[in-house]
């Protein structure tokens, strides 16, 4: 470990042991530790609403957090993010939550992600938060110089974001290796995407303390408990005191007291919520802490082949039978719609074939395949009846040009490094196609924006097969794809690889619909067709 991020791991430690000597500190003066016994009256829906809306408050928090790194260009896998920012969540304990950099010097060690960049997400993360309290204050009603205070916060906030943005891209650009890339970042695109994440966030938190009030029967005006977690929060922030203890929670008691609370149902209030959300996080936090810090250190394998090679037992087990059996079908019956009949047809190729199942139904069709793979443990648990496979990388193909008659490539080519390794790979298909062949891509349809979101931030954690980094390419990109001539476009399923087996039959009813409909654009997958020109 680089003595960069051991000083940081050290700090977050020391840092944390601060925050529990103020959270305790703050508990003994407050009579806090006596409000736990009235704790025990809460009602169970109440606790159970708070657990809630921690649980959303650290699933969105983790989702701009990634979002954030996009913006950067830092390609973490999904998966991994997420166990590395559930282990920063006992940053939380220390000073300004500057603890959270641990997960900085986590992700060096596990995906090689350069610091200035992660560090500088960490930065507007944090404004973005203060931003977002400042709004949601200053629409909240309660005393004017309070609100115009926190109002004040959204322009101050965004104009030191765009102060980090500018800094950390100079410095960047000034380095050997540095591409100055970072304005993407503080775009207004990109920050009020991160702002409507934000208010996802804090939203349903800042409801917390008339949560904890009620289900503790204490008598307490809605809005009023709006005001008073923002207005605390934000005092608390400016004092980096640790937690939501400290100058937060005192800020509370005394804003509840003055709400016609008693002070030990204010006490006990905010002992509460933070127990629930706070204590909860720390939690967590402490756990995936000690798993990470169990873990050596080991590069992320996300769009290599050892990443597939690592997965090939498993493999299949990554999609439902029914779902995969019903997708399979209908991505070789569009293939073979697309090509000549298997006895015109000539030879094929099936890049990137991993099992080869899709090369077994083609041949069950009567078409002559060769498959490719750069996995070769995948090669080795695949399917093989009736075609040849063999190791090779879309890269360099090894085979002589024009050696098929058509190619085929299902779900293979997000997975390479960029555009730039897509583009070469298409320029090596065009190679060993014949004049006059045929290339069919199938791919994920990203067109529509929640079936994006679901396969960057949510499908890696679900599944394997996915790392969240993946480079999507875009149906329109196949119409100008150089040495081909322009794609025909075909739109197909809209259903979700989770959908139970015995929900299959209505769901494929309203599948047909929407295929045939205008919203066909925005399915799931798509399939384009280019044909190599015969001169």
């Amino acid at each position: 470990m680089s003595a960069g991020r051991r000083r940081i791991l050290g700090a977050s430690f020391v840092l944390a042991l601060l925050g529990a000597a103020v959270a305790g500190v703050w508990l003994y003066f407050t009579r806090g530790g006596e409000a736990f016994g009235v704790l025990a009256r809460v009602r169970a829906d109440h606790a159970a609403a708070l657990l809630a809306i921690t649980a959303i408050f650290v699933g969105v928090r983790f989702v701009r957090w990634q979002y954030l790194l996009r913006r950067v260009e830092v390609g973490v896998p999904t998966r991994e993010s997420l166990r590395v920012y559930l282990a920063s969540l006992v940053g939380t304990a220390t000073p300004g939550y500057v603890g959270e950099a641990v997960r900085c010097a986590f992700l060096k060690r596990r995906c090689g992600s350069p610091l200035r960049r992660t560090l500088l997400c960490l930065v507007v993360e944090r404004l973005l938060d203060v931003m977002t309290l400042g709004l949601i204050g200053a629409l909240c009603p309660g005393p004017t110089l309070p609100r115009v205070l926190m109002g004040a916060a959204v322009p101050v906030s965004w104009i030191l974001i765009q102060a980090a943005v500018g800094v950390a891209n100079r410095v960047e650009s000034g380095s050997p290796s540095g591409k100055g890339s970072l304005e993407r970042l503080g775009s207004p695109g990109s920050l009020l995407t991160a702002l409507a994440g934000s208010l996802v966030i804090w939203g349903p938190v800042t409801l917390g303390l008339y949560v904890a009030a009620d289900g503790l029967a204490f008598g307490l005006d809605f809005l009023s408990s709006v005001h008073v977690y923002t207005s605390s929060t934000l005092l608390g922030a400016l004092s980096l005191m640790p937690a939501g203890f400290g100058v937060t929670g005192s800020a509370a008691i005394l804003q509840l007291q003055d709400q016609g609370l008693e002070l030990s149902s204010a006490v006990a209030t905010v002992t509460l919520f933070r127990a629930l959300t706070t204590g909860l996080c720390l939690s967590v936090g402490a756990v995936f802490l000690f798993l990470e810090l169990r873990r050596g250190k080991g590069a992320s394998t996300a769009h290599t082949s050892e990443h597939f090679d690592e997965l090939a037992p498993e493999y299949n087990a990554q999609f439902r039978p029914h779902v995969w059996n019903y997708l399979l079908q209908k991505r070789v019956g569009f293939m073979a719609e697309a090509l000549p009949p298997p006895e015109r047809a000539g030879f094929g190729l099936d890049l990137g074939c991993g099992l080869g199942l899709q090369g077994e139904a083609m041949v069950q069709r009567g078409f002559r395949m060769v498959g490719i793979d750069p996995a070769h443990n995948l090669l080795r648990h695949g399917r093989r009846e009736g075609f040849s496979t063999a190791v090779g990388d879309a890269l360099a193909l090894p085979f002589a040009d024009g050696s098929f008659r058509f190619v085929y490539a299902v779900g293979v080519l997000h997975h390479l490094a960029d555009q730039e390794a897509q583009a070469a790979a298409c320029r090596e298909i065009l190679r060993v196609l014949e004049p006059g062949g045929t290339l069919v891509v199938q791919e994920t349809n990203t067109n529509n924006p929640l079936f994006r979101f679901y396969m960057g931030y949510v499908f890696p954690i679900l599944s394997r097969i996915d790392e969240g980094t993946e480079h999507w390419i875009e149906p329109a990109r196949w119409a100008a794809l150089p040495g081909f001539e322009p794609a025909r476009l075909r739109f197909f399923t809209f259903l979700p690889d989770f959908i139970p087996q015995g929900l299959m039959p209505p769901f494929l009813a309203l599948e047909r619909k929407l295929e045939g409909g205008p919203l066909k654009p925005y399915s799931v997958h798509y399939q384009a067709v280019l044909k190599k020109p015969a001169g």
